[in-house]
């Protein structure tokens, strides 16, 4: 286990912010009072200025009185305002901090690279250098457990990283707000004892209009205005830009899952070269030791690639340690020990499904699917026959369904092909001639299952079979 004090302190305040913030806008109709307070004053004020009815030496001195303590008032109500604005900014300040811990991830590793523990090699990139004697090699060999080891040392490296910059952001932020409250302040307290009306010194730290909004006695605290905290919040402060796999952060980009690039394809495949055998980081000697990984960027190369010249295809690369909106924790499975299957599920789920059919599939009971996917798997294959029993019955079941297990004389086995000895050869002939019509104009979600369209498959004698070709002819998608 790796120790993460930077996040697990970022974490704290996270939740410590967003649990005073909403404590705080309980007192927000205590502005607007105090608004509508001071401005009140300073209206009647102004009116007595205006109808006080004086003349001569008195109206003069009443005037005189009058404008000074006008002055003032308008510097109260500016330092006021003023001082309420450090304190919007300070809640906004929260806000955005807040925002961004969340971003951080609460697990280093997804569910494929989790996963991948138990695989004998994965093959690094490196960039090309020469080895041993000069030996020039492109490729390190490494166990799963090594590699898996070192990526999540360097992913808590990297989110410890991460919490530190914001921690010191949020105290910049809290320091710079602190010090121009000082300020405010003491300026305030200097106002009763000024002889003369004088011009507030300490600006607001918010924006034009966000100081219009508080003299009229609201409380402008939304996110969307940009705050002391810094960063950009539409851009996930910085991490959009590196979302996308040709942004440059990774060299070979990352597996999106989709189409592969003809120009990549009939482009020149580049061998992996690895060390001579034997020696540190050959297929024969892989690297066991995480620490002999650290001087390579495992967060952004990708794995088990399949390199040519105008780029790689296939592979795995890390979901990344410090957002938790990165595509590649959708394309990997999500956290690992999440609800999310790990990829060794699921590609046992392809190839049960896909290639080794359903006996393969629930043989013994060894693979550990879930119940929907196995279910799933074997029905899809075995037909009728597999849903007779679970672990074991889907290579039983698919046996029964043909009739090789209900000849007579014999019971049957798992459930498949009981009670065929009871019956007559005429009955097997009618039932083996009996059939269902399908018409093409009906609906494609309504095809039997395991339908598959004959004149997709070959035809001819026992010297020359061969097995249908693997593509879709657009008949069934289902039929593979």
């Amino acid at each position: 286990m790796v120790a993460s004090p930077k996040y697990e302190q970022l974490m704290r305040f996270a939740q410590a912010a967003e649990k005073g913030l909403i404590q705080l806008e309980e007192h927000d109709p205590l502005h607007g009072q105090t608004i509508e307070g001071l401005t009140g004053m300073i209206d009647r004020v102004k009116h007595f200025r205006a109808y006080q009815g004086f003349e001569g030496l008195t109206g003069d001195a009443i005037k005189k009185w009058l404008e000074a303590s006008l002055s003032r008032y308008d510097a109260e109500f500016t330092g006021y305002v003023s001082g309420f604005s450090h304190y919007v900014e300070a809640r906004r300040m929260l806000k955005h901090a807040a925002e961004d811990a969340k971003l951080l991830p609460t697990a280093l590793l997804d569910s494929k690279t989790a996963a991948m523990r138990d695989l004998a090699q994965v093959v690094i990139p490196v960039t090309k250098n020469m080895g041993l004697l000069g030996f020039p090699f492109n490729s390190l060999a490494t166990t799963g457990e090594a590699y898996v080891n070192a990526v999540e040392v360097q992913a808590n490296e990297a989110r410890e990283k991460k919490s530190a910059e914001i921690l010191a952001r949020i105290t910049k932020a809290s320091f710079s707000l602190a010090s121009s409250l000082r300020e405010c302040t003491e300026a305030m307290k200097k106002i009763p004892d000024s002889k003369k009306g004088t011009q507030f010194p300490v600006p607001p730290p918010s924006p034009t209009p966000v100081v219009k909004e508080i003299k009229r006695g609201n409380v402008p605290v939304s996110p969307h205005d940009p705050s002391v905290y810094g960063g950009d919040r539409d851009t996930d402060f910085g991490r959009s830009d590196q979302r996308d796999p040709k942004s440059g952060v990774y060299p070979d980009g990352y597996d999106e899952g989709g189409r592969i690039s003809d120009r990549i394809m009939s482009s020149k495949r580049i061998p992996n070269t690895f060390v001579p055998e034997g020696e540190l980081g050959s297929r024969l000697n892989p690297v066991t030791d995480p620490n002999d990984l650290m001087n390579i960027d495992l967060l952004h190369s990708r794995v088990n690639g399949d390199r040519h010249a105008n780029g790689v295809i296939g592979g795995h690369t890390p979901a990344s340690p410090i957002d938790r909106n990165h595509p590649l924790w959708r394309l990997n499975g999500g956290p690992a020990g999440g609800s999310g299957l790990g990829a060794g599920a699921l590609a046992a789920g392809a190839l049960g499904a896909g290639a080794l059919g359903a006996g393969a599939l629930g043989m013994r009971g060894s693979l550990s699917l879930n119940s929907a996917t196995a279910g799933a798997a074997g029905a899809g294959v075995g037909g009728a026959g597999v849903a007779g029993g679970a672990g074991g019955a889907g290579g039983a079941g698919a046996a029964g369904a043909g009739g090789a297990a209900g000849r007579p004389g014999m019971g049957g086995f798992m459930g498949a092909g009981a009670g065929a000895g009871g019956k007559g050869k005429e009955d097997r002939k009618d039932r083996r001639r009996r059939y269902t019509a399908f018409r093409f104009e009906d609906d494609e979600d309504e095809l039997p299952e395991g339908y598959v369209n004959p004149l997709s498959q070959t035809y001819g004698s026992d010297k020359d079979l061969s097995p249908a070709p693997r593509k879709d002819d657009g008949w069934d998608p289902r039929q593979w």
